[in-house]
């Protein structure tokens, strides 16, 4: 439900590896559903949510996060029995709570860490879940058979499984995913005031510390306030960091300099 990048993706690799029968898209805007029934991978696509999910095994919510929850909120009647559901929401807590509200106890909520700065159906690719993490979120209540099926899911995908609560997975994204786009867009805004020269004298470490700057700004609005507390919480770890940093630059502290880009340097080096 929702054939933007991740779910046209979705498609797209479900149909290559043989994983269903049919793939089934649900979409409100009528070219989104005519760009879907030109590919291969897909054989249904329809503005009618009961439509969609007619005979469906498995349902993946593949909505911008915004309408996650009041989608979830409709979705829970239209469910064939014994219909799997899921999604691949970018924060968890407010996607889990609305489904535990609804009652829907086949839901367990998961986050393929497989986007880019690329939005829309145009983007889709069917390699872009491989090697890539996923993380399956159950809460107390979910299904341990259930939670397993949709974590051997995106494993069926070429993905690695990291199970985490809820919490622990907006908390830990906060750090790793939404603070980076956040700082990126903040030095965009420093450097948008500057004279034109500077832009003109930048190389491509520039490029690099930015390139997530150009994700979709409706997103990442959407993304602050489903996790915004959290994301406060990683800014002011980040202060105290930025604070170390400009001690040892006060004291001219060249070993303790040294020392702290020596520890960034290993950790850059540890990402795989």
């Amino acid at each position: 439900m929702g054939p933007g990048l991740l779910g046209a993706s979705l498609g797209m690799v479900v149909h290559a590896r043989e994983l269903t029968r049919q793939v089934s898209v649900w979409a409100r805007r009528e070219e989104s559903r005519d760009a879907c029934l030109q590919a291969p991978w897909c054989q249904v696509a329809s503005g009618d949510l009961e439509e969609a999910l007619e005979g469906a095994e498995l349902a993946i919510l593949c909505t911008p996060v915004v309408h996650l929850s009041e989608l979830i909120g409709s979705i829970g009647k239209l469910l064939p029995e014994n219909c799997l559901l899921t999604d691949v929401g970018s924060t968890k807590v407010a996607i889990c709570r609305a489904a535990a509200d609804a009652n829907l106890n086949n839901f367990v909520g998961a986050h393929p860490i497989a986007g880019s700065e690329k939005t829309g159906i145009e983007h889709a690719r069917s390699d872009l879940f491989d090697d890539r993490p996923c993380f399956v979120t159950p809460t107390e209540g979910s299904d341990p058979n259930l939670t397993k099926k949709v974590a051997e899911f995106w494993k069926s995908l070429g993905m690695r499984i990291i199970q985490s609560s809820p919490e622990e997975h907006d908390r830990i994204l906060a750090h790793v995913s939404h603070l980076p786009h956040f700082l990126a867009s903040a030095l965009c805004n420093l450097l948008a005031s500057k004279p034109q020269r500077w832009r003109d004298g930048s190389g491509q470490g520039l490029r690099d510390a930015t390139r997530i700057a150009a994700g979709s700004p409706t997103l990442w609005r959407d993304i602050a306030q489903q996790n915004r507390k959290e994301i406060i919480g990683a800014l002011d770890a980040l202060d105290t960091e930025t604070r170390n940093l400009r001690k040892i630059l006060e004291e001219n502290d060249s070993t303790a300099l040294f020392r702290w880009l020596e520890k960034g340097k290993a950790y850059r080096d540890s990402i795989a």
